[in-house]
């Protein structure tokens, strides 16, 4: 049975990707710098390991006879004008390399790194779904992490013979996302309609980006392990685009309303690190490994208004 090693796995879409992996009948190895407990326990026959892949002792038990590796982990998304790369190499860019060097004293082992379509691609010539061979132009100190491990792997490809690729999810959603976090716009939409706090959008609203659900993204991911072709970028997206101002009035605010709660927003000027368009073409993972999202975006609206509800009614 082929084993799946989930760097990071116990975050908001590796916990996701760890059932998909389980339904699609691979063994399933999920590490993370803690067990998760009580209601965070996936699900019976997927394996825990606690552990900091940046320690080589740690890496070595987590990768030991595993076939796929999947690198989740992005310690302190940083998108503010102010932030630093040389930490943000440290942090992130460093780890990877070293984990891209273990994996080839485990040659069995292939590797896909989850990267990021919704940054970094940065903004685009044309307002049009982007495709994989577009330039990496990213405009953040978290997109321009990603790119930069994106082209060491790369590298490590090309020159090594490490067996690797890459997927581009969009603006990822969906129950399990937490709010107030500076990511994840949906759920801290909603949660600070329930607590009666203001929401705060940079910019006028009409920046266009492509909301696709966990599940989706899980599924993607799944595709890409099963059928993606070695060295390959894959964009994990529906292809459609909603302005953050459609998406709060036309598909949130609905849900909203009908039990009595309204959404006060409250514009300030841009953070200059956010870009205008990200819509992706997705048509090469549909291509190669038959992959199209499947849910609606109200339809995952409602399945992440379930999920606030039941855990930050009441909330402070």
């Amino acid at each position: 049975m082929t084993k799946v090693l989930l760097i990071g796995g116990g975050g908001f879409i590796g916990a996701r990707l760890a059932l998909r992996c389980k339904s699609a009948g691979f063994s399933v190895r999920v590490a993370d710098i803690q067990v998760p407990s009580g209601e965070q326990v996936l699900a019976d026959g997927i394996e825990y390991v606690v552990g900091d892949f940046n320690d080589n002792a740690d890496l070595d038990r987590m990768l030991d006879g595993v076939d796929i590796v999947v690198h989740l982990v992005h310690r302190a998304m940083l998108l503010g004008l102010n932030s630093s790369m040389l930490p943000e190499i440290e942090r992130n860019v460093e780890p990877a390399i070293r984990l891209f060097d273990r994996c080839l004293d485990h040659p069995r082992a292939r590797l896909l790194f989850v990267s990021s379509g919704g940054t970094v691609y940065g903004d685009p010539d044309e307002k049009s779904p982007i495709a994989e061979q577009a330039a990496l132009r990213p405009i953040s100190v978290y997109g321009t992490s990603k790119s930069m491990i994106e082209k060491v792997l790369g590298l490590y490809v090309a020159q090594r013979g490490l067996q690797a690729m890459v997927v581009r999810p969009g603006n990822a959603y969906g129950p399990g996302q937490l709010p107030f976090k500076g990511q994840g716009l949906i759920p801290t939409v909603m949660a600070s309609a329930l607590q009666g706090k203001p929401v705060t959008i940079y910019g006028d609203g009409t920046a266009v980006r492509d909301y696709v659900h966990v599940d989706d993204i899980a599924q993607g991911i799944v595709a890409a392990i099963q059928c993606g072709s070695n060295g390959e970028a894959y964009n994990i997206g529906t292809g459609r685009g909603v302005s953050i101002n459609a998406l709060v009035n036309d598909f949130i605010r609905p849900v909203m309303s009908a039990q009595g709660l309204d959404i006060e927003l409250r514009y300030v000027e841009s953070r200059g690190v956010d870009v205008g368009y990200n819509v992706l073409d997705t048509t090469k993972l549909s291509r190669e490994c038959g992959f199209v999202a499947q849910m609606r975006l109200e339809d995952g609206i409602a399945d992440t208004w379930s999920w606030i509800q039941k855990n930050y009614a009441g909330v402070e």
